[in-house]
């Protein structure tokens, strides 16, 4: 029954997971990237593209989807990502990426700078942006 009962919740996590979307510029050439390579990303380790321009992040500080992208894909909380990034900036090493307060403001830079990545509600996904496959 344990077991049963773990099984459930784990596929409602997981179904949880989809909740949100990556997204970039319309005009930026990356339609997927993997797992390892968002986290990069997000954690400042590749910071430029294909093309050689740097990565804009745009960090979606909207509480539910912020901690589900950050435990899913960054496997930190909220949190340990912000002490992450302030070590960082601190050191001297880098800069503290944008942070946004919704998923309309996310897209709204991302869709006026070509370099630009951030995360979304799939329900929220418009023209504006373009989607980036994970996988």
């Amino acid at each position: 029954m344990l077991i049963t009962f773990s099984l459930l919740l784990g596929s409602t996590f997981f179904a949880r997971a989809a909740d949100y979307i990556l997204v970039v510029h319309k005009d930026n050439p990356v339609d997927r990237l993997n797992p390892q390579e968002v986290k990069d990303i997000f954690l400042g380790k590749k910071i430029k593209w294909g093309n050689d321009l740097p990565i804009t992040l745009v960090m979606n500080t909207n509480d539910e989807i912020h901690e589900r992208f950050t435990r899913i894909m960054l496997q930190k909380s909220p949190v340990q990502l912000s002490v992450y990034w302030k070590k960082i900036l601190y050191s001297g090493v880098g800069m503290l990426p944008l942070a946004v307060k919704d998923d309309e403001a996310a897209k709204s830079y991302v869709g006026t700078h070509k370099n630009a990545i951030s995360y979304i509600t799939e329900d929220s996904l418009d023209r504006q942006v373009k989607k980036v496959e994970i996988r």
